[in-house]
């Protein structure tokens, strides 16, 4: 990797990149600034957690939520005792909760504007371990105004944090970092349970480069946050393999019946892979024709960074493959924020293809300069 990447330097531009992301999103929330945002999707579950939390120092939904089972079934996970437990991570309700106490319901707003700064840093700093300064600024940059993700800018999901968590595990990782990385990675699976697909292939990764020790070191970091999960999951459900994803709730033939996502990855994988690649509002050419950049990156970074460059296309095919099997592929506002570790995996080729431009074009503009070539006919 990029030994000249840290330093007071790197700092200031991962820095001036954040605000840059945080003032241009942040003028494009504050313009359409309203309660709308609250009823979008699976907003408002993630956001009764957070006041659950907060006001009755629980995760039972019951008294947050109007209506039966039969309204919310679908949105929580059936606890051993018949409580109401949220279905997605709790870990953005509990981060959102001092944004909650500090600044009320406008703090959901704030915290999904800082996380999304927070990724365009991760892109700098993913980046920035293969390629220069400058085009991993333009790169992370690129990748939050050329891809669907200028469109979530008022928007909270926690699959943004599960994207900034894991991308910091990679980074650590990548870094050498076997028990930070180990640790982190741990709890990305906590942020989101597809996660857990990370795991092998980052540990073949440290394996291949830091032997038996590297991956021991990462293996034990991960135990602990995995471990936490496993206990959470004991204590809500009645089994540690018991997620809270395989406790929800949908009427079937007039009754309510208990299901699980696991087998909601049935769908037809070449019909999924065209809508995850073309549908107009969610397919990934249409709403992020910046990853189009990182293609031929791909290519200059097999041919400098081998071992890397092949977790990345690795990483990228099965999330791609895995998600475009999901029966709800589309339920996302814009793009596909189940692609998001997508943009993350982007990065650092995408910051190569425009090294390798940049350096063309002063190549060809130095080559057309009029005293170029008198110097070259004199030369002659």
């Amino acid at each position: 990797m990029n030994p000249g990447a840290g330093g007071t330097h790197d700092r200031v531009a991962v820095f001036a990149v954040f605000l840059v992301a945080v003032a241009v999103l942040g003028a494009q929330a504050a313009a359409q600034y309203r309660p709308k945002m609250y009823f979008e999707g699976d907003c408002p579950y993630y956001i009764s957690t957070t006041l659950s939390i907060v006001h009755d120092f629980d995760i039972d939904l019951r008294n947050q939520l109007l209506g039966g089972l039969a309204v919310h079934g679908r949105q929580i996970a059936l606890g051993r005792d018949g409580q109401w437990f949220p279905k997605h991570s709790l870990l953005m309700s509990v981060l959102a909760a001092p944004f909650y106490a500090l600044f009320g319901m406008p703090g959901f707003a704030i915290f999904g504007l800082l996380i999304l700064g927070m990724l365009a840093m991760a892109f700098f700093c993913l980046a920035r371990l293969v390629a220069p300064r400058l085009p991993s600024a333009a790169a992370a940059l690129l990748l939050i105004a050329g891809t669907f993700l200028r469109q979530y800018d008022y928007n909270i999901t926690p699959d943004l944090l599960a994207a900034l968590v894991a991308a910091l595990g990679l980074f650590l990782l990548l870094r050498g970092r076997d028990l930070g990385g180990g640790c982190v990675f741990g709890v990305a699976v906590f942020a989101k349970l597809t996660n857990l697909f990370l795991l092998p292939f980052a540990w073949i990764y440290v394996f291949l480069c830091r032997g038996r020790r590297g991956l021991g070191r990462s293996i034990a970091a991960a135990a602990v946050p995995l471990s936490f999960l496993l206990l959470l999951n004991q204590v809500l459900f009645g089994s540690p393999l018991i997620t809270s994803y395989d406790r929800n709730i949908l009427p079937r033939n007039g009754e309510l019946t208990l299901v699980s996502h696991r087998g909601q990855f049935d769908g037809e994988l070449w019909e999924g892979l065209s809508g995850i690649l073309l549908d107009r509002d969610h397919g990934l050419i249409p709403t992020s024709p910046a990853l189009w950049i990182a293609l031929p990156g791909l290519a200059l970074m097999w041919r400098s960074h081998r071992r890397e460059a092949a977790l990345t296309l690795v990483l990228g095919e099965f999330y791609l493959l895995l998600f475009a099997t999901y029966r709800y592929w589309a339920t996302t506002r814009y793009g596909n924020r189940f692609l998001i570790l997508l943009l993350v995996l982007a990065a650092a080729p995408m910051a190569l293809a425009l090294e390798w431009t940049a350096a063309r074009v002063k190549v060809w503009v130095s080559a057309a300069r009029p005293g170029s070539r008198t110097a070259a006919q004199s030369g002659s």
